[in-house]
């Protein structure tokens, strides 16, 4: 699925890549992502999924968390990782998973098998890239669902709802990082771990969502941007980009598919 935006007059029609539900994947689609992630998890270099993975945590601790950065930091980390996943498969993109509704982790990131082979979505090894491996560190991603006490479980309808009332960035930011934890939490196992998490590939559906519940809310609140004082801002990542950069997601190439009204016209 495309869409056609123009970004200027006189400029030709931009040809924009679609993120997905992860439930609305087609057989064909999900098995491409599938052997997306799988090659990338084979490269042990700047291509390679687990060296995305370190921005994150160990090694390199590049994210930002709780602070205006939050949300800008998480949309150019997904970028850069699905253009390299497009290197690797073209036309893939990242799906997202819709803990607003779906009450569980989606079977495509659950089921031990897929394509005849293990499920590279439902477990995956960690090998850190270019640091030395020290005791203590997971070898391989774990989920422990429901274990931690008092952690409510999806779906997150009430949070997502009062997200969106949100009327300034900070607001909703703050709200919408709140529930991210509490996802977070509730997966358990290395996705409760910041050094870890996004080793596993549900990481990164849950953070499909997140930048979709921004792209959304963007499109609620037009000019609602980050505080003026940090748009020049460089993001620590590789290579990096400015605050300013991450606001507009057809200048980045992609759209979500079941937004709500957030591409203009007929097109």
């Amino acid at each position: 699925m495309t869409i056609t935006a123009r970004p200027a007059p006189n400029a030709a029609p931009v040809r924009l890549k679609v993120r997905k539900n992860i439930d609305s994947l087609s057989a064909q689609e999900l098995s491409d992502f599938r052997r997306a992630v799988k090659q990338a998890m084979a490269l042990n270099d700047k291509r390679g999924f687990e060296y995305f993975a370190g921005w994150h945590g160990v090694p390199l601790g590049w994210c930002q968390h709780h602070d205006p950065l939050f949300l800008p930091w998480h949309r150019a980390y997904l970028y850069w990782l699905e253009l390299a996943l497009q290197s690797e498969v073209p036309g893939v993109t990242l799906p997202w998973w819709d803990w607003s509704k779906s009450a569980g982790i989606p079977a495509a990131y659950s089921s031990a098998q897929a394509d005849g082979d293990d499920n590279v979505l439902a477990k995956a090894a960690i090998n850190v890239v270019n640091a030395t491996h020290k005791s203590g560190w997971p070898t391989e991603t774990s989920r422990a669902p429901g274990e931690v006490p008092n952690t409510p479980a999806p779906p997150y309808q009430q949070e997502w709802a009062y997200a969106m009332k949100a009327t300034t960035y900070a607001d909703f930011s703050q709200r919408l990082w709140t529930v991210h934890d509490t996802l977070h939490v509730w997966v358990g196992g290395t996705m409760g771990q910041v050094d870890w998490a996004a080793y596993d590939p549900i990481f990164f559906a849950h953070h499909a969502n997140v930048d979709r519940a921004w792209r959304i809310w963007q499109a609620a609140n037009p000019g609602a941007n980050p505080p003026a004082n940090i748009l020049d801002q460089s993001l620590q990542t590789d290579p990096a980009m400015q605050v300013h950069q991450t606001l507009d997601v057809h200048q980045l190439g992609y759209e979500y598919a079941g937004t709500q009204a957030t591409v203009p016209g007929s097109a």
